[in-house]
Formats: structure tokens, sequence, C-alpha cells
């Protein structure tokens, strides 16, 4: 059998590896190069950031030296400070300004905060405090404000010259507390109406607002005198009100008047010195 040379070395030839072009190596090269000299900065640009970071931390400049509040009325400078965990000498780079409103927010008096940073040296918190319009006695007394809301219990020596409400249990204030939040809101648009008409029936005279969360409201006047009104269409039974109370003044019994009951569409039911009068 006759082998064939050629096809051998034509086999040889083909199997060769292909020549590698310098072009391409230093054009590779190239890029590698580049790649970590842009990593070198990075990285030395990082290593130069933290240690500006660091040194910053230890300038006192930069250190808290003031804070300042505004909007505070009930709670001194103080307190509003204490609720913020603010401590002087703090690094104002650290402070973590959403985190100390937060904190000043969970304290019963302050319905809103605001926390800002003024170099050199200062932070200034602005809040917004909530208003008392009432007192609710259901056990102990607490502060009503504006919202309805019943946010924290009346101290020794807190102010106590606000309308009082009466008549719900302790208990109540957990099982039944949207109700009595209802029942508040309407006491609360009750008194407005009080201060607004000229009835006879006004803040100056009254002694408490009692709730029955089924029945609803009786006025109890200074004098003694209850006035029951219910859940609603106060306006129209103040006016009612003020047109019995002349009607047994210019008769000579309106201070005989214990008890009356207005909790009706068109009429009104009087308790007097044991009498009974419906009109």
């Amino acid at each position: 059998m006759v082998k064939r040379r050629g096809s051998s070395s034509l086999a040889r030839r083909t199997a060769q590896p292909p020549a590698v072009d310098p072009v391409q190596i230093r054009r590779r090269n190239r890029v590698i190069l580049r790649s970590l000299l842009v990593a070198a900065i990075c990285v030395n640009g990082a290593l130069g950031l933290m240690l500006l970071y660091v040194v910053f931390l230890q300038m006192p400049y930069l250190n808290l030296q003031q804070v300042d509040v505004h909007g505070n009325r009930h709670l001194s400078r103080e307190e509003v400070v204490e609720a913020s965990d603010l401590e002087g000498g703090m690094n104002l780079l650290t402070v973590n300004l959403g985190s100390v409103a937060e904190k000043l927010k969970r304290h019963p008096w302050i319905r809103s905060a605001s926390v800002f940073r003024r170099f050199p040296g200062r932070i200034i918190i602005e809040i917004q405090e909530r208003i008392p319009r009432a007192i609710l006695v259901a056990g102990r007394p607490y502060y009503v404000d504006e919202t309805a809301d019943y946010f924290t219990r009346v101290f020794p020596g807190d102010p106590v010259n606000y309308p009082l409400f009466t008549g719900v249990r302790p208990e109540q204030l957990v099982s039944r507390r949207l109700q009595v939040r209802e029942m508040l809101r309407r006491g609360l648009a009750l008194l407005d109406l009080m201060e607004r008409k000229r009835s006879g029936l006004n803040l100056t005279n009254l002694a408490e607002i009692r709730i029955d969360l089924n029945d609803g409201f009786s006025v109890v006047t200074m004098s003694g005198r209850t006035i029951v009104l219910g859940k609603d269409k106060f306006a129209a039974k103040i006016n009612r009100f003020a047109r019995l109370r002349r009607f047994l003044s210019r008769r000579g019994k309106w201070g005989r008047a214990r008890f009356i009951d207005l909790d009706y569409d068109d009429r009104a039911l009087v308790r007097s010195s044991g009498a009974r009068h419906k009109g």
C-alpha cells in the first residue's frame, strides 16, 4: 500500500496554531492597565473620603453646641430637648434628623415635629403641640384635644380650667374607644354651639357634660340644673331651651326648674320642685 506524502504534510500544516497578532495583545494590555488604574483611583478616592469623614467627626466646628426649640407652649424647652435624646457635643453629621423627629412625635403633647441642622453647632426643633379643649374624667382625668383625642392624663399642678366631660367608665376607653371618640367629637361641637349662641346655656355656668354612649349628652349647670340634649340636633334644642327659659322666666318659674329634657322633636319635659311639666 502506498502512502500519500502530500496529504500528510497538508494535515500537519493545517494543525498549526494561528499566529498571534501583536496589535491585539497591546490593545488588550492597555484595557487591563486602564481598568487597574481606574480601580486604584476609586479605592484611593474612597479611602480619602473615609479619612476626610473621620477628620470631620473630630472637628469642634461640627459638634452640637445649641438646640433651639420653637412652637412649645405647654412643654418647656428642656422637656422638648429631653424627648429628642439630643446631647451636647454630638457631631451634627451623625444626627439622624428623621429619627429625632419620630422620637419627638412619641411625646403625648407633640402632634408634629421638624428638625433642622444649622452650622456651626446648632439643631433647630419646630414642634406643634396638641391644644386641650376639654377634660374627660373616666376614672382619671385626661386632656381632650381639638381632634377629640384623649391624649394624656391631667397631673397635679396642670391647668384644669376646661369644660368637663363625665360619665364614661374607664373600661370603655378601651372596649368602646371609637364610640367614645365620636361622642367627644360631638361634645366639642356642642361646646362650640353653646359658646356662639346666647341662650343662657353657656360655658360660664357649665359644671359638666355627662356622656351616655347610648343616650347622648346631659348638661349640668353650676346651679345644679340638668338639661338633657340627646345625641343630635343640638342647635334646634338650644334654641328651644332659650324659648323655654324666657317662657318660664315670665311666669316666675324658671328658678324652680331643676330638670329639663329637650330630647324631643318639638317639646320639652320640665321637672321643678316635685312638679312635672310638658310643653
